[in-house]
């Protein structure tokens, strides 16, 4: 079961752009009001309210969650608190089923079955409680004898339950120690096996990884035998994991964020299917058959360009017009099954920033719409229905995907960057550092 992992603790002017990946993508968005150039800008959309909100607050008036994204399991959210444990809250309305207190709560994101929930805790541990009612099932710590160890988000695949515990390290640590993956049987917390790898993802019965070398490799989650290995094109490369779509696996290899390769992979296999001939930037994000990339062109000082690729054949089937010559821009993409969406911030100066969108047809890269908005904004989703989301300084807004306009906005709280809304249930619930809000549509 794939749950979603964690984000850093920073401060919202400097979390620009900061996104999780998933089939579907992300995208940054703003109104088609307030280009920027002089014409007056359209006041701020209705505030919604909310079906219900659960108000996690420490006794200062203090938010209390972490960054992770709440996690749906039977019509019942699993929230960790930064300091009193795991709630389990009822999404239809609102109501705390249970409460379990937990030795240290650590950023990684549960994983929920239908009787379990299995949470990773200060001391390299992990636990089992019951979804009827928190109660502990068994508590394992594989990663106790690791310094200082952090957990990212717990998967599980079968019957095995599998979390990577990374070592306390120095920045300056000539050679910090590296992560180690443990496998744990979901019934009675038996250790599996384990070895050096960072978890990157569980999917349709393979444990994808990155070794210590920063290749990318696929274990069998129960075994830990290796079914395939990408190695890095170079010593001091990486691999990553970054989509699926049309049954392949999508990721980068190289320098990423420099000057990596996009490549497909058989997910089953591990064997290439094609690769990108230009190099890569931005994280590439995949829809029904196409995967969207931005990337400058082969020379320095070449311009960024939205690139469109047919997912099953790797041919390129159009390029949007440049947008940019700064890498550090950092655009991102999101896209639906009629657009590409791309987005960028800038910083303009006296701590302020402008948000540039553009929205191309998928098919053809023709420009349907772009806005210009001057606020710098960090966090957003696509959701079914047409709809965008994204997260400023204060307010997460939803556009109408057609024509981007906004119609309607909810607090985003006031501490760190938050996840992206989560659909489920009829409803769209909306975490922050303060809680969770429900919506309707």
């Amino acid at each position: 079961m794939r749950t979603p992992g964690g984000q850093r603790d920073i401060g919202r002017r400097q979390a620009l752009k900061l996104v999780t990946g998933a089939v579907g993508g992300l995208a940054l968005t703003t109104s088609a009001c307030g280009a920027l150039d002089g014409s007056p800008q359209e006041a701020k959309p209705r505030a919604r309210k909310p079906v219900w909100t659960v108000a996690l607050l420490d006794e200062d008036g203090i938010g209390k969650v972490p960054d992770g994204a709440p996690v749906h399991h039977g019509g019942v959210l699993y929230i960790r608190s930064k300091k009193d444990g795991l709630y389990a809250i009822d999404a239809a309305t609102g109501r705390k089923r249970w409460r379990a207190p937990l030795a240290g709560a650590l950023p990684g994101a549960p994983a929920v079955t239908s009787d379990a929930v299995f949470v990773a805790t200060d001391g390299g541990a992990v636990q089992a409680l019951r979804t009827a009612d928190g109660e502990q099932i068994w508590r394992r710590a594989p990663g106790r004898s690791l310094r200082k160890p952090s957990a990212g988000a717990v998967w599980t695949s079968g019957s095995a339950a599998l979390v990577s515990f990374l070592p306390f390290t120095y920045d300056d640590d000539p050679d910090p120690p590296p992560s180690v993956l443990y496998a744990l049987d979901t019934q009675n917390g038996d250790l599996l096996w384990h070895t050096e790898a960072s978890l990157l993802e569980v999917r349709d019965g393979l444990a994808y990884v990155n070794p210590p070398d920063e290749g990318l490799t696929a274990l069998d989650p129960r075994t830990g035998v290796v079914r395939w290995s990408a190695p890095p094109e170079k010593p001091g490369a990486r691999c990553t994991l970054d989509t699926f779509t049309a049954g392949l696996l999508f990721g980068r290899n190289g320098n990423v964020g420099i000057g990596s390769k996009l490549v497909a992979y058989d997910p089953r296999t591990g064997g290439v299917r094609w690769t990108a001939p230009a190099a890569h930037a931005s994280v590439p994000v995949a829809h029904g058959d196409a995967v969207y990339v931005s990337a400058p062109g082969r020379d320095r000082g070449d311009e960024q360009q939205l690139q469109a690729f047919d997912a099953t054949s790797g041919k390129r089937r159009w390029t949007a017009p440049a947008f940019s010559t700064t890498l550090n821009e950092s655009p991102t993409i999101s896209a639906d099954t009629d657009c590409a969406y791309l987005s960028w911030s800038e910083d303009t100066g006296f701590d302020e920033g402008r948000t540039t969108l553009r929205a191309y047809a998928a098919r053809t890269g023709r420009e349907r719409w772009r806005s210009e908005r001057p606020d710098s904004s960090y966090a957003a989703d696509v959701s079914p229905g047409k709809r965008l989301f994204v997260c400023y300084l204060e307010d997460w807004y939803c556009y109408d995907a057609r024509t981007g306009k906004a119609r309607w906005r909810v607090s985003a709280g006031e501490g760190t960057s938050g996840p992206p809304p989560l659909a489920a249930d009829g409803l769209l619930f909306f975490a922050n550092d303060e809680g969770v809000h429900a919506l309707r549509p």
